[in-house]
């Protein structure tokens, strides 16, 4: 089957992607990782677990399944006698797919791994220490090295946290970490250390001068973090309204993606999916939107929302339809109706955000075409979907330690 217009990939991201406070990144596929002493006596060879494909894998990550523990991360730790690396010990190691850094001690008898691969910064598995033969000592979360509301006040992409500043080292019978400090702008970089005993994990407390300097901005930055969960939160719970602003701004993209996910068929009532064209499938409900005249791509814009209203079922099933202009969005449809034959868009669902005054005549145009209309009234509040109420998370509250004597945020 002939698919849709390639441009359908750049506008249903442009309108379904939210923006996210955070860098994108990517990842190279794992690797085999050597890692040896500073004093080249000692290495550990790490094998990471087989994942297939990165598609396979974060698919099989977004259902919730968990990988079979028997498929790794390998490591496999040598000593070089007489100028050949001899096996000491092998296990497997704590991490999911592979550590993305590991640092050997000259003596051979402390390996310490850091953070899982595609995920700095998240997990259990953050800083992993290993003993003689292999022996597990401890394994640390992040927030178990420091506060977990210095977390949120470190620089982060999509994927991973950046809370390692500098390598880490070994200072006698500790681990010395070089930890990125709370920063209100990702360029500005600054760093303190915590040690971490080898023997047991045991992580020393933050020198109470360097708490007292940092802890302000974590706090500071920790509360937007709260506020901004809380109120999206409130989002979520609420009723959708249209926006009031004529602008094509960030209410208005807000308002087409939370109307598609809440309206949208669901379960049995979805039906099978839209389209043998596997694109379809990734990109979901889509949007076909009409801009103003001047405004960027517009005439792309266009010629996609003309060719979503003539193309059949076997293209896409089901698709939406809006514009600021609905006199303009109205216009369009009935020109395009002119051209459809009766029962050709049989099979095919239409949703049109449309208000009382235009929702007539685009009903008119279109109903001898067979297609399902469907009106998105933009002058009725749209109710949050139960279901997605059911998996709404709990309101987050202030750390105690960012919270005054009276209660209040600091």
């Amino acid at each position: 089957m002939r698919a849709l217009p390639g441009f359908l990939l750049l506008l249903a991201v442009a309108i379904f992607v939210g923006a996210v406070p955070a860098r994108a990144d990517s990842w190279a596929p794992p690797g085999i990782g050597t890692y040896v002493s500073a004093n080249g006596q000692y290495r550990l060879t790490v094998l990471p677990r087989e994942i297939g494909s990165q598609l396979a894998y974060f698919e099989a990550k977004a259902r919730g399944e968990t990988l079979p523990e028997l498929e790794g991360p390998l490591g496999r730790f040598e000593k070089l006698e007489d100028g050949q690396w001899v096996s000491v010990w092998s296990r497997a190691l704590l991490n999911e797919v592979a550590p993305v850094k590991a640092i050997v001690s000259d003596d051979g008898r402390r390996v310490v791994t850091f953070d899982n691969w595609h995920a700095v910064g998240h997990g259990d598995h953050v800083v992993v220490l290993y003993g003689a033969d292999g022996a597990l000592v401890r394994s640390l979360r992040l927030d178990q090295i420091v506060p977990s509301y210095f977390v949120e006040a470190l620089p982060a992409s999509v994927s991973s946290i950046s809370w390692r500043e500098g390598d880490p080292r070994f200072v006698g019978n500790m681990l010395e970490l070089a930890i990125a400090e709370p920063r209100s702008e990702p360029d500005i970089t600054a760093s303190f250390h915590v040690r971490v005993a080898l023997t047991d994990g045991a992580v020393e407390p933050i020198a109470p001068a360097i708490l007292d300097r940092l802890t302000p901005l974590a706090c500071a930055i920790h509360g937007e973090r709260v506020r901004g969960f809380n109120n999206r939160l409130a989002f979520e719970r609420a009723d959708l309204v249209y926006p009031a602003s004529t602008e094509r701004d960030d209410d208005w993209q807000r308002y087409l993606h939370h109307a598609v996910e809440r309206l949208k068929p669901r379960g049995a009532d979805a039906g099978p999916p839209e389209s043998d064209d596997p694109l379809a499938g990734m990109l979901g409900e889509t949007m076909f939107e009409l801009l103003s005249p001047g405004e960027y791509m517009e005439e792309d814009f266009r010629d996609d929302f003309r060719a979503a209203l003539i193309a059949p079922a076997s293209q896409l099933r089901r698709r939406w339809f809006a514009a600021l202009d609905q006199n303009r969005m109205t216009v369009e449809i009935e020109r395009a109706a002119k051209a459809i034959k009766p029962g050709q868009m049989a099979g095919v669902d239409m949703y049109f955000l449309a208000d009382a005054v235009h929702w007539p005549q685009i009903h008119a145009a279109l109903a001898p075409s067979g297609a399902r209309l469907v009106q998105v009234n933009t002058e009725a509040p749209i109710p949050p979907h139960p279901e997605d109420i059911a998996g709404l998370p709990s309101k987050r509250r202030f750390d105690p330690s960012c919270v005054t004597p009276s209660g209040l945020p600091r």
